[in-house]
């Protein structure tokens, strides 16, 4: 809870549903938040020892696992870490590493040395996803490793997330690629995405390329 901050965004997560957050105030080990829109908090329940927390802390990804609960109205959210020693350094490099098969839209397209695009803008799909980078189907015609490109991605939910990344790797018509420039509320946002997924299947290997 240190590597929290007032007014840093956050993802609250419990089961499927995952709510983008503030930090309202920090007590001890209790934080409490405020739903960026007061309308998503009740896709949450009363309570619940299962949720998680997820934030962005120097630019890494931080999850926290511990109980919510509702305070003084709907709006009014608290969440608790358990406390698990350095546990939440455990989650962080397991959240890292996971990698989940999911299948997004994504539009790519290829920087020059100075960043400029140019050539088509190919509409692809994913193979997997992890909050370091995700792979494409590419067909005939894949990129080469070290080619900056900028994408966009739709989540099933429909929000969208956007910046630049790296080809790291390309084999058997497809690439994979790892975040270069990603925003910070965007990266909370994948983050909580991937936390509601892996809640449902458990934990997986990582695979692919990053």
């Amino acid at each position: 809870m240190k590597r929290l901050a007032l007014e840093q965004e956050v993802a609250l997560s419990v089961g499927d549903a995952t709510v983008d957050c503030r930090v309202a105030a920090l007590s001890g080990g209790e934080a409490a938040l405020a739903p960026l829109d007061p309308a998503d908090s009740g896709m949450l329940p009363a309570a619940s020892a299962g949720a998680s927390l997820v934030f962005t802390h120097g630019g890494r990804l931080v999850m926290l696992r511990g109980a919510m609960y509702r305070a003084t109205g709907e709006a009014d959210l608290r969440f608790a870490e358990k406390s698990s020693g350095s546990g939440h350094v455990v989650a962080e490099q397991r959240r890292k590493a996971a990698r989940l098969p999911i299948t997004l839209p994504a539009t790519i397209r290829q920087l020059d040395d100075e960043g400029t695009p140019f050539g088509e803008e190919r509409q692809l799909v994913t193979r997997d996803i992890s909050i370091g980078g995700f792979a494409v189907a590419t067909g005939v015609g894949g990129f080469s490793p070290g080619a900056h490109v900028q994408f966009a991605l739709i989540l099933t939910s429909g929000e969208m997330l956007s910046g630049t990344a790296i080809v790291v790797r390309a084999a058997s018509e497809m690439s994979g690629l790892r975040f270069d420039k990603l925003a910070p509320a965007d990266r909370v946002k994948l983050a909580g995405f991937l936390a509601g997924r892996q809640s449902n299947r458990g934990p997986r290997s990582a695979a692919g390329a990053r």
